[in-house]
């Protein structure tokens, strides 16, 4: 873990994957033109990605700083930090800098926020904007010169290159495999195993070496039943650290993944995606890249609901993707060409 520099910007990340990583390319264009650190601020799990990455200076994890805002603007203070961005929907980050008195405070207005931050807008102001862009609105507040630049793609620590290198080996997985995301961290959002089982035999049929990614019992669940509907298929559900899994994208041909956190992952690493999208909108949440590919059943009435369940009967949105859609997509974002040597 990097010591924490003095005068850096903390940046509050949130406990979801995909939010934290659409925030970080949202920072890109402080990055490269104001030169000033980052730190990334927030739970241990998510931050694991960030520890020793390409994109933070340091890191800060709740669980060694304490969530008290009194706290937390002590260790500001300490550090002497030059600035919180709170681009999550939190309030502590913003009162723990107003506190600290801390010369640059960058938040959403809502709950009062408009009063701790030195720069805020309404997060509901402009609803038809991607969040990455709704962030660097935000961010220009206190930045107007900013001007738009591509993320770079995101290299985690060299350890965890090296745990996914030796994952690759032991798993007899070659560069170009193709990654499938099978997890989501609501049911709606999750393709169903016949769906699965469709797209894993023609990925083979085709030649490709497949490995299951996904955190949890239920995705295990969904591994172990597919490996053995099909097996040769590579489960590494629950093998890897946030870390490894951006290292093992990195090396991977194109990733296939539910509405969930891997495809911003691995979009962020540079690898292509194809995302299958129901209930949400992947005109606000979608990954960002040049090689990603949304997958949708635009021809539904009730999409986008944007809830939490479904009342329609089969869930049609994502029981009724076709597999020949996922398949046409991988097809548009492959590109052989680009795949590491080993």
């Amino acid at each position: 873990m990097n010591p924490i520099p003095e005068g850096a910007f903390w940046v509050r990340m949130p406990r979801f994957i995909g939010d934290g990583i659409m925030i970080s390319q949202a920072l890109e264009p402080l990055r490269q033109q104001l030169g000033t650190p980052l730190v990334a601020w927030g739970p241990g799990s998510v931050l694991d990605l960030y520890d020793g990455c390409n994109a933070f200076a340091a890191v800060a994890q709740d669980e060694r700083l304490g969530r008290r805002a009194w706290t937390l603007a002590r260790v500001l203070r300490r550090h002497r930090a030059a600035g919180v961005i709170s681009l999550t929907r939190s309030l502590r980050p913003l009162l723990a800098g107003w506190i600290a008195r801390t010369p640059l405070r960058i938040g959403w207005a809502e709950k009062g926020g408009n009063h701790l931050a030195t720069h805020s807008m309404s997060f509901l102001a402009d609803r038809s904007t991607h969040h990455i862009d709704r962030y660097q609105i935000l961010l220009r507040r206190a930045f107007p010169d900013l001007v738009a630049c591509p993320p770079v793609p995101l290299r985690p620590r060299p350890e965890a290159e090296q745990a996914a290198q030796t994952l690759l080996g032991r798993e007899g997985l070659r560069p170009g495999f193709v990654a499938c995301g099978i997890g989501g961290n609501e049911w709606n959002k999750r393709l169903g195993s016949d769906i699965w089982m469709e797209v894993l035999q023609a990925l083979g049929q085709e030649g490709f070496q497949i490995a299951l990614l996904g955190h949890g019992q239920e995705d295990a669940r969904l591994a172990e039943d597919l490996v053995a509907r099909y097996p040769g298929t590579r489960n590494l559900v629950g093998q890897l650290k946030l870390s490894e899994t951006a290292a093992l994208l990195g090396q991977a041909g194109a990733l296939i993944g539910n509405d969930s956190a891997l495809p911003h992952l691995a979009a962020a690493v540079g690898c292509p995606v194809v995302t299958m999208f129901g209930p949400t909108r992947p005109e606000w949440t979608a990954p960002r890249g040049t090689r990603v590919r949304v997958v949708r059943r635009d021809d539904l009435p009730c999409v986008p609901c944007a809830v939490h369940g479904c009342s329609v009967p089969g869930h049609p949105c994502m029981n009724q993707l076709a597999p020949a859609a996922i398949l046409q997509a991988l097809h548009d974002v492959f590109d052989p060409r680009t795949v590491h040597e080993p």
